[in-house]
């Protein structure tokens, strides 16, 4: 299976898997566990850098010396790109959707500072974005370069691939700490793969825990199709001959808020509480949404006395990007 994967090592070991005790206690159920993939190694750290390690590995194998990906200016898989690419010796070109970069704070600054070559493309959703690069990928062609290029969100087989191993390594600490399977698993989802690379581990190790994603971004009938596109290609690219049943699909809609990439009211206050039980921080984009999401369904009775675990996929640079949305009262 894993000869098709070539790997660039850019993870410490490891991500921890932690017991919050005070958060637990305040939401009132048996236990909650955090698995810390903000802890994923560089450049403040975050999910990516697990998909990048089999992208980078690819594209180092192909003999390429450029990476060429996108999003929004102020996404975290751009940033992550940017230093791990740096960490392979490898140039990155940044295609950002929109005509404007805003301000030059959070991810954006840091794109800078990992001296990333940023682009406006002009184009918004994945499939816009999409084309700017193979656009821009001819460019470097006939300057002679050889361009990789990682979709948004580095969301294909080879990316998701390091969520089906993150399973792996998750079921391992678990077991050997002695921890029973949890009831619920809750994990952000943008443009799906790290749910589909968790669920095609969940599946083949015949899992009893529920994966709920909460997306951060689309619907969930849409989000749904697009897992299960993702993790049946995963399928079969590891020459497994079974599929995710759609009855493991588990998404929810509601704690989006306005719309993506703006903070959600409930969002924040997901932020408050947990940094004020634990001192640990998510962010306004994706894992505050996510950790919202786990603390209404606590509230609604949907999680019970039940044995949960949070994924916390990273994203902290947003804090400082958003920190007026945090403002109360006379502060604004």
């Amino acid at each position: 299976m894993c000869s098709s994967f070539p790997r660039f090592p850019i993870l410490w070991g490891e991500t921890p898997l932690q017991p919050l005790h005070r958060f637990a206690e305040k939401l009132g159920v048996a236990s909650c566990w955090i698995k810390r993939d903000d802890l994923t190694g560089i450049a403040f750290g975050g999910n990516k850098l697990r998909k990048l390690e089999f992208l980078l590995g690819r594209a180092l194998k192909e003999g390429c010396d450029l990476i060429i990906t996108g999003g929004s200016p102020q996404s975290n898989h751009a940033r992550l790109t940017a230093a791990a690419a740096n960490r392979a010796g490898l140039e990155t070109w940044l295609c950002f959707a929109g005509k404007r970069l805003g301000e030059i704070q959070g991810n954006l600054l840091l794109d800078q500072l990992l001296n990333a070559r940023l682009f406006l493309t002009g184009q918004y959703g994945s499939d816009g974005l999409l084309r700017a690069m193979e656009e821009k990928a001819e460019e470097a062609r006939n300057l002679g370069r050889k361009p990789y290029i990682i979709p948004v969100g580095g969301s294909t087989s080879i990316g998701d691939y390091g969520y089906l191993k993150a399973w792996q390594e998750l079921e391992s600490q678990r077991e050997r700490a002695e921890i029973p399977p949890f009831d619920e698993i809750y994990v952000a989802v943008g443009t799906g793969g790290t749910l589909a690379g968790l669920l095609t581990g969940h599946t083949l190790s015949r899992s009893p825990s529920r994966i709920i994603g909460v997306s951060v971004w689309q619907a969930s009938e849409i989000l749904k199709s697009e897992v299960a596109g993702l993790s049946s290609q995963l399928m079969k690219t590891i020459k497994q001959g079974q599929e995710v049943p759609s009855s493991s699909i588990h998404i929810l809609d509601q704690y989006i808020g306005r719309k993506y990439g703006v903070p959600s009211e409930q969002g924040n206050e997901a932020i408050h509480s947990l940094a004020e039980a634990e001192g640990l921080f998510t962010d306004p984009i994706y894992t505050g949404k996510a950790l919202a999401g786990l603390m209404d369904q606590v509230r609604l009775g949907k999680a019970g006395k039940k044995h949960i675990l949070f994924w916390h996929t990273g994203g902290t640079p947003a804090l400082f990007t958003h920190a007026n949305s945090f403002l109360r009262g006379e502060e604004k």
